[in-house]
C-alpha cells in the first residue's frame, strides 16, 4: 500500500507517492498553485503523480495534505474581515489583549465559573451591535462568552441572533468550539482566525475532494495539523485554525523523515541527532523552527501569528512574510522585502510587461536570485529588465546601484537573508527563556544550542552557502528538500482525539468519541481519568487491529473543578482531552 502527500503552498503544489514500507519514494512533481483558486494546481499536480505505471491510485491508503494558505492569508492580511462578539463578563478589560478594533463589540452579560448565566445579554444591545457589524462589513462572526466551555448554550443563542441578522451564508463560529482551555482571550483569537479562514477553508476542503473523485481516489483524506498530527478533511474545514501551523509542521516532519530514510553516517541523518535549526523558504513566507536533540519542540502556549496568541496546539515555529515571492521595493532609502507578495516571479509571467516594456509590479526576491546568478527561474533576462527599470524610475534605488544592474539586486538579498538571521536569533532567545518539550513529550534539561542548519524549500540548494556565511553555521540543503514538505505531510500520523467527562456528583464517567460510559465514585480524580483515557485508546487500537506498536496517547489538555449540588452535596466535574501523539507514520499502519 502506498501513501500519497500533497503540500499546497502560494507559488507551488507539490505531491508525492511513497511506499513507506520499503522507504520508497515512487514519485514528486511540482504544480503552480494559480491565484484564485487551488484547484487546478492540485488537480495538475495529482494527474502528474499517477500518470506513471506504478502510481495507481486504487493502491493508496491516505492521502495527506499540508498547506500554508490560511497561515499566509493572516501573515498578509489577506482574510475575511470578523465581527466579534465578546461577553467578557467582570473582573477583565478585552482592550488588553485585544486593542483597536473597529469590528469588536463588548456586550453586557456573563456566565460564572461553572458556565450558568448570572447576567443576560440585553437583546437590543445585540441586535444593534450585529447590525452595526453588518454595516461595517463583517463577512463572518466570532461569539466568545467568558466561561463558555463549561456552558455554551449562551453562545449558541447569540449565534442564532447573528444568523438571523447576517444569513444563513455568513460563517459564525462560536469560543466553545474553538479549543476546550479556559483561557478566554487566546479563545477569543483561536474562534477569530477560525471565523476570518473559514469560508477559505470549506473552498479548500471540497477543491480536495473534486480533485480525488476526478482521478478515482477513494482513500481518506487528512490535513496535517500545527502540532504535525494530521485529522480529516471534514475537521479541518470545522477547525481551519489548527490547520494554520501545517506548512511548518510538514517541513520538520519531512526533516526527519529524511534522516530515517538515508544511509547510516549519512550527513542528513548525522544532523539529525544534533540540536539544530529548520529553514522552509516558500513562496509566500519562510518557516523558522528548532530541534532538540534531532525532535521537533512543542510550544508550551499555542499557535501566536501575526501578535494573535491562540489556543492551537502546535510545534514551536516562526512564520515571517518573507518568500520567493515577496515583493522588492525602496521605503525612502531603505530596501525593503515583503510582506507584500503581489505576485510569482516577473521572469515567469512575460505577458506582465506591457506595450512600452514597462512592468506594472515590482521584482520579486526570485527575480534578485535571478539576476545574481543564483537560480535561472524562467526568463532571467525579464528579472535583470525589472531592476534596470527600478534603478531609472527611483533615485535612491539608482544610488545604491552605481552603475551596475545587480548591485540593488544584491542588496535586497542581503536584507531578505538579515532579517532571516534576526528572526532565528529571535526564536532562540524566546526557547532559552522558557521551559521546553518535545514531541514526545520529553522535557529537555538543556536549551537548545544548534550545531547546524537544515535549509529547504525552493531556493535551498542555491542560496545555502549564503545562509551559512549570515548565520556562521553549518547549512545543510538535502537532495530532497525541494519536496520535503509533501514527505512529511505523506507520513504524518493521524492523531485520533477523543474527549472524557466525569461529573462524581452524578457518578458518571463518559468517553462518547470511543462509546464509552462507567460508574465511579465521589474519589475520581485526574489521575484516574487520565488512566481510564489510556486504557480506551489502547482498547480502541487492538480493536481495529493495527499492526505494530501502539503510539503513545499524549494529554492535549485536563481540568478538575469542585461543585456542589443545591442540597450542599461536594463533587467534582474533570474534563481530559487525549491523542495519540503526532510524529512519523512510517508503517502507513494508521
Amino acid at each position: 500500500m502506498m501513501l500519497a502527500g500533497l503540500d499546497v503552498g502560494g507559488t507551488y503544489t507539490d505531491a508525492v507517492l511513497l511506499d513507506p514500507g520499503k522507504c520508497l519514494r515512487i514519485a514528486a512533481v511540482k504544480a503552480p498553485t494559480r491565484s484564485g483558486s487551488v484547484l487546478p494546481g492540485i488537480i495538475e499536480a495529482l494527474e502528474k503523480l499517477f500518470g506513471g505505471r506504478e502510481a495507481d491510485p486504487g493502491k493508496v491508503r491516505r492521502l495527506t495534505v499540508s498547506s500554508t494558505l490560511g497561515l499566509n492569508a493572516l501573515l498578509t492580511g489577506n482574510t475575511e474581515p470578523v465581527g466579534v462578539l465578546a461577553l467578557p463578563g467582570p473582573g477583565i478589560d478585552p482592550g488588553l489583549f485585544w486593542g483597536p478594533d473597529p469590528l469588536f463589540r463588548i456586550l453586557p452579560g456573563a456566565q460564572d465559573h461553572r458556565g450558568r448565566v448570572t447576567a443576560e445579554p440585553d437583546p437590543r444591545a445585540v441586535k444593534d451591535a450585529l447590525l452595526s457589524l453588518k454595516k461595517l462589513g463583517a463577512r463572518a462572526v466570532a461569539v466568545v462568552c467568558k466561561f463558555s466551555p463549561k456552558n455554551p448554550e449562551l453562545e449558541k443563542r447569540l449565534a442564532e441572533e447573528a444568523r438571523k441578522v447576517f444569513g444563513p451564508e455568513v460563517p459564525v463560529v462560536l469560543g466553545s468550539e474553538s479549543g476546550g482551555s479556559l483561557n478566554f482571550p487566546r479563545r477569543m483569537h483561536t474562534a477569530w482566525c477560525n471565523a476570518a479562514l473559514h469560508t477559505a477553508s470549506r473552498e479548500f476542503v471540497q477543491a480536495l475532494h473534486s480533485a480525488a473523485r476526478k482521478l478515482g481516489l477513494s482513500c481518506p483524506i487528512q490535513v496535517l495539523k500545527a502540532d504535525a498530527g494530521s485529522f480529516s478533511s471534514a475537521a479541518a474545514a470545522r477547525d481551519p485554525a489548527s490547520t494554520m501551523g501545517s506548512g511548518p509542521a510538514a517541513g520538520l516532519l519531512g526533516v526527519l523523515a529524511m534522516a530515517e530514510w538515508s544511509g547510516a553516517g549519512s550527513a542528513t541523518r548525522s544532523a539529525a541527532l544534533t540540536d539544530k535549526i529548520m529553514l522552509d523558504m516558500g513562496g509566500t513566507s519562510t518557516d523558522i523552527a528548532l530541534l532538540a536533540g534531532g525532535q521537533p519542540l512543542l510550544s508550551d502556549t499555542g499557535l501566536n501569528v501575526n501578535g494573535r496568541p491562540t489556543l492551537i496546539r502546535t510545534l514551536w515555529t516562526k512564520s515571517i512574510a518573507l518568500g520567493g515571492d515577496s515583493s522588492l521595493r525602496m521605503d525612502g532609502e531603505t530596501p525593503r522585502v515583503g510582506p507584500d507578495r503581489s505576485g510569482p516571479a516577473l521572469s515567469l509571467h512575460p505577458e506582465e510587461r506591457g506595450e512600452d516594456g514597462r512592468f506594472s509590479r515590482p521584482p520579486t526576491l526570485t527575480d534578485a536570485l535571478n539576476t545574481l546568478g543564483y537560480t535561472a527561474l524562467g526568463d532571467v533576462e525579464i528579472s535583470r529588465a525589472a531592476f534596470a527599470q527600478m534603478i531609472a524610475s527611483d533615485p535612491a534605488a539608482a544610488r545604491i546601484a552605481g552603475g551596475r544592474p545587480e548591485a540593488p539586486a544584491g542588496i535586497f538579498l542581503e536584507c531578505a537573508l538579515a532579517r532571516i538571521k534576526e528572526e532565528t536569533l529571535a526564536l532562540l532567545e524566546e526557547v532559552g527563556s522558557r521551559p521546553v518539550y518535545t514531541i514526545r513529550e520529553l522535557l529537555v534539561e538543556k536549551k537548545p544550542a544548534p550545531e547546524n542548519v537544515i535549509f529547504i524549500g525552493g531556493p535551498a540548494q542555491s542560496l545555502r552557502a549564503e545562509l551559512e556565511k549570515t548565520l556562521g553555521l553549518p547549512v545543510l540543503a538535502p537532495e530532497e528538500s525541494p519536496f520535503a514538505n509533501a514527505l512529511g505531510a505523506a507520513l504524518a500520523r493521524p492523531t485520533k482525539a477523543a474527549e472524557l467527562y466525569a461529573d462524581t456528583l452524578l457518578g458518571r464517567m463518559t468517553i462518547p468519541d470511543f462509546d464509552l460510559e462507567k460508574r465511579v465514585s465521589s474519589a475520581y480524580r485526574l489521575e484516574d481519568a487520565t488512566e481510564d483515557m489510556a486504557a480506551a485508546f489502547a482498547g480502541a487500537f487492538k480493536k481495529e487491529a493495527y499492526s505494530g506498536e501502539a503510539p503513545q496517547v499524549q494529554t492535549v489538555f485536563a481540568e478538575s473543578f469542585a461543585v456542589l449540588d443545591p442540597s450542599g452535596g461536594r463533587g467534582r466535574i474533570l474534563r481530559v482531552r487525549s491523542q495519540y501523539a503526532p510524529g512519523l507514520d512510517l508503517g502507513g499502519d494508521l
